[in-house]
């Protein structure tokens, strides 16, 4: 950090120095050169002093020289101009001008060739002030560079421990740390840096946690069917009875029908991720969206001789949404309830301040407290009276979880105050963050 600071103090520093003195370069190229105020004065003086002694005789230009010295305080000397040695430039500006100024580090010059008197030299030295001045405006520039070096390091200290934040958590991040986050602070000036940094990392340790999880799942789930595979396999072979032997092959092509779809249930899971990088939300009506659902899964509900009922407003609910995702989620549901209830199921649409929300109710055990949090979690059962998707994969509600996370919703589970078993609620905000405008529901 200390990297920042100097290049951003030296930075600063020295344009104010390069363009000060390029300005100074310009004004000196475009403007005549002309005395300062306070000896513009003297000058004056001196140019009336001159044509005062014009009007007067030789042998009255000492008397009077040494009277203008006593009035006006000054070292006023009468020479000779031939004792005046000058170089052949400054003698020539002399003779046209008939003045000429020099400066020195002591004093400045000033002489004047009488006109009535060419032989005669008027001159006047006028000491420089004291180097007080001159060191005090040094330092009054030094403070003032002071102050804009300390006004700079004030404004970076915030942002250079942020940065130094930052690059510690990155660091630990790297080092596996997956759960390292930094905190949002309201003096921070890279508060979106901070956020995607956080985004990124959630991202990360999700799909770390998920490709561990899918490889001891998989590992795990797979040894059932490959060892059922193996058995039915070596017993078809063994087996002279081509029944039997018909009876074991079936057996075997059930258990690769189940493998199949595990392993497509799993990729499916594995690929969600990318899949959430991109949505395409549109507008729907909420109620009639849901009502299709609903509608589609009545038939097999009626041969399960189960009941599905929606309680919907009568206006529309405009919200947007990714219309896949959102149907595949519903969809899941309530498949989850249809394969847990008894013999109804209750759809409720709620309106909240800031969301609109989906409640799934059934009439069956319900889930149990204790297991109300891993639930949604990917390849975790509730127990073995209720599974969280139909084809005891445990992925149906982990893609349900998934889906509202990309949607800014919540989904959770709790007692049904309608049916008494299980109620589950899925939530969307109003205001979609898919969409880079506000837009308010309809």
């Amino acid at each position: 950090m200390k990297k920042i600071y100097i290049g951003i103090v030296f930075t600063v520093i020295g344009s104010l120095v390069f363009l000060g003195w390029v300005l100074d370069l310009v004004v000196q190229d475009n403007t005549e050169q002309t005395l300062p105020a306070d000896l513009v004065v003297y000058q004056k003086m001196m140019a009336g002093m001159a044509k005062s002694l014009d009007q007067l005789k030789d042998f009255e230009l000492a008397a009077q020289v040494t009277k203008f010295s006593e009035q006006f305080q000054v070292s006023v000397v009468l020479e000779q101009t031939a004792n005046l040695a000058l170089p052949q430039t400054l003698d020539k500006q002399l003779t046209i001008h008939n003045t000429l100024v020099l400066q020195s580090g002591e004093a400045t010059h000033f002489y004047y060739l009488l006109t009535a008197h060419p032989n005669m030299l008027l001159s006047m030295a006028i000491p420089k002030e004291s180097d007080e001045g001159y060191l005090q405006d040094i330092a009054l520039t030094l403070v003032l560079y002071l102050g804009i070096s300390l006004s700079l390091v004030a404004w970076l200290v915030p942002l250079t421990k942020r940065l130094s934040l930052l690059d510690k958590l990155a660091a630990r991040f790297g080092l596996g740390q997956l759960d390292v986050r930094i905190k949002p602070s309201r003096f921070s000036y890279i508060d979106g840096i901070e956020s995607s940094f956080n985004r990124m990392a959630t991202q990360i340790e999700t799909l770390v946690a998920d490709n561990k999880l899918l490889a001891g799942s998989l590992s795990h789930d797979l040894r059932t069917p490959v060892a059922c595979l193996r058995f039915g396999i070596e017993a078809a072979l063994d087996c002279n009875d081509i029944k039997q032997k018909t009876v074991y092959l079936h057996r075997v092509e059930q258990e690769l029908t189940r493998l199949e779809n595990m392993l497509e249930a799993f990729l499916e899971y594995a690929s969600m991720e990318r899949n959430g990088l991109s949505l395409s939300p549109a507008e729907h009506d909420l109620s009639q969206f849901v009502t299709s659902i609903a509608n589609e899964l009545t038939p097999l509900a009626n041969n399960k001789q189960q009941r599905i009922t929606v309680h919907k407003p009568e206006n529309a609910i405009s919200l947007y949404f990714d219309g896949h995702w959102i149907h595949r989620a519903i969809l899941n549901l309530l498949s989850n309830g249809m394969d847990y209830c008894v013999n109804a199921i209750e759809i409720q649409l709620q309106e909240t301040e800031f969301d609109w929300v989906i409640k799934v109710h059934d009439d069956g055990k319900g889930v149990p407290v204790d297991k109300r949090d891993s639930i949604f979690e990917a390849f975790v059962t509730a127990n073995t009276s209720r599974t969280r998707e139909n084809t005891n994969f445990g992925l149906g509600l982990a893609i349900v979880k998934r889906v509202a996370n990309w949607h800014a919703g919540q989904v959770k589970v709790e007692t049904s105050t309608l049916l008494g078993g299980a109620c589950f609620s899925f939530s969307l905000p109003k205001v979609s963050p898919l969409i880079s405008k506000e837009i308010s529901p309809k």
